[in-house]
Parts: structure tokens; C-alpha cells; sequence
């Protein structure tokens, strides 16, 4: 093992689960705990701040160890990386509904994509939330959209915010997992590769999921689904980073994924967090069919895979 990567890990690693124990210790003990964003939001920057340390203190190759530069620019791998990222909701919608479906003790909830389902669905969200009830005036309008209407809204308005409020935080992690991380391992085969990437990722986020991130209630559990979550997102990074040469299409597919998460739970509900939600179960099979796909259709990368290491 590379001793940088080492380096890397255990600065990224200590910096953010810090930030994540000094929350603790001032009473931020679960994600809907006043602060929780704050404490999320500051663990972020590790990884990011480590590659900075590590690329301009200790390698002293500058930023062109972060995967950052441009040139030449190219607007496909931006298109494409978007494209990627909108598709995860819907197809994760889509297999929900199947997997409740067909197994419907299962603990895969149930997908209700009609307007008063979501009228439903956001009266639920917002007492969970602590809001108080709200008035069926306030709903009305809600009614008169068509679902996928208000689905394609939210993927648009995800795009947006990715590429603008969203980005500085997903820079924070992705500056270190796909830009300096990335630039270590990338002559490794492509299944450690991705696998490394994966474990490491998924590892990172323990303090946030026993604080309850994704998994409420199951800190030990949850960790394990974290993990093969971030397995299945690591193909879909991996590509679009290999695809783009750069870090910055990482950090839009990472914004888009972020900002589009809350669509999903406009239109599933009653899933167990392990299973019927867009970090459970359902959530993992849909990336994994995504990143497939993506396999499947792209044959450079695809051969890039499998290639022979010298």
C-alpha cells in the first residue's frame, strides 16, 4: 500500500471524525438534532483538506495532484454525468415498486405516485419534521401538478443546485476521494480499484450513521449498508472521473445525488431504512443497475476495467 494513501486516510479519517465526535460531545445525537447540518456539513471538508495538506505540505505536487485542471474542456462528460445523476431516482422509484410488489412483507414500503399520495406523503415528511399540520389551502396546489411533473421539477432543481449552493460541500469530500485518493490508485486494476474506493468511502461516514445519517436507529447495521451503498455509487464515480479526466463531474454527479435524494421520499413511504429506502436495499439494487449499464454501453471503459496492470 502506497504510504500516501495511508497518509491521506488517516488525516481525512481524523479530521472528520472529530468534527463528528465534538458534535457528540455537545449533544448533536441524532440527524435530526439541532445542529446535526451544521456538524454533517463541516465533516464534508476532511477529505478535501486532507488532500490539500497532503498534495502541498508532504508530495509538494500542487494542485495538479487534485484532479481539478480542465483543460481541454469538454462539455460531454458534463452532460453525461448529469445524465446519470437524474436517472438514479426514478429507476431506484421503479425497482421500490417491484421489490414491494413482490415481496410485500418485506419491509420495501410501498411507491404511491398519484397526487394525493404525495399530498399524503408530504403531510408525513412534515410531521416528522416537527412541523405543525398543515392546511389543506397550502396543499391544494399540489393536487393540480401531475407527480412526474414535480419529480422532473426536482431532478431539474437538483442539477441546479449542484452546480451552484451544493457544489463547495461536494468539492469538501470529492477534492479528496476522486481528486487526490483517485490519483494514487488509478493504476490499479479496476475492481480493487473501485472496491477500495468503495470500503474506504463507506467506512468514512460511520460517525454520521451512528449519530443516525440514513439508518436511523441501526448505528451498527447501518454501517455495513453504507459501505455496499458507497460500493454501488463507486462504479458511477469511478466512470465519470476516468470519463472526464477531472474531479469536477464527480462533484456534480455528487451534488446531483445529494440534492435529489428527498424527491424520492416525496413518492415512497412506510420502507424500512434498511431496505425500502434510497440508501437501503432498493437503493444499492438500482445503483448497481445503473452502473451496469453504464458498463454495458461503454466499451473503453468497460476494456479499461479489465485491462492488464503492469
Amino acid at each position: 500500500m502506497d504510504a500516501r494513501v495511508l497518509r491521506f486516510l488517516a488525516i481525512a479519517f481524523g479530521i472528520s471524525w472529530s468534527i463528528a465526535a465534538l458534535g457528540m460531545a455537545f449533544g448533536v445525537r441524532s440527524a435530526t438534532a439541532p445542529g446535526y447540518t451544521v456538524v454533517a456539513g463541516a465533516a464534508m471538508f476532511g477529505p478535501a483538506l486532507a488532500a490539500l495538506l497532503c498534495a502541498h505540505r508532504f508530495d509538494r505536487t500542487g494542485w495538479s495532484a487534485l484532479g481539478v485542471g480542465l483543460r481541454p474542456f469538454r462539455v460531454k462528460p458534463f452532460l453525461a454525468t448529469a445524465l446519470i445523476g437524474v436517472a438514479i431516482v426514478p429507476v431506484i422509484l421503479a425497482g421500490t415498486a417491484l421489490l414491494a410488489a413482490r415481496f410485500p412483507e418485506a419491509g420495501f414500503g410501498r411507491v404511491v405516485f398519484t397526487s394525493d399520495g404525495l399530498v399524503d406523503q408530504v403531510k408525513v415528511l412534515a410531521a416528522e419534521l416537527g412541523a405543525p399540520p398543515m392546511e389543506e389551502e397550502k396543499l391544494g396546489p399540489l393536487r393540480s401538478f401531475p407527480p412526474g411533473l414535480i419529480l422532473l421539477g426536482a431532478l431539474v432543481g437538483a442539477v441546479v443546485a449542484a452546480c451552484t449552493v451544493n457544489l463547495p460541500f461536494m468539492l469538501g469530500e470529492e477534492l479528496g476521494w476522486r481528486g487526490y485518493l483517485w490519483g494514487r490508485i488509478a493504476h490499479w486494476p479496476g475492481a480493487r480499484r473501485i472496491g477500495f474506493a468503495g470500503v474506504v468511502w463507506g467506512l468514512w461516514h460511520a460517525p454520521l450513521i451512528a449519530i443516525g445519517h440514513n439508518y436511523p436507529g441501526h448505528p451498527v447495521a447501518g454501517v455495513g449498508m453504507m459501505v455496499l451503498l458507497c460500493l454501488a455509487l463507486a462504479l458511477l464515480f469511478d466512470h465519470v472521473r476516468w470519463r472526464s479526466g477531472h474531479v469536477w463531474t464527480s462533484a456534480l454527479l455528487h451534488g446531483i445525488i445529494n440534492g435529489s435524494a428527498g424527491s424520492y421520499a416525496l413518492f415512497a413511504a412506510q420502507g424500512h431504512p434498511l431496505l425500502g429506502s434510497i440508501a437501503g436495499l432498493a437503493g444499492i439494487l438500482g445503483l448497481v443497475l445503473i452502473g451496469g449499464f453504464v458498463v454495458l454501453v461503454d466499451g473503453p471503459y468497460r476494456r479499461s476495467l479489465f485491462a492488464r496492470v503492469a
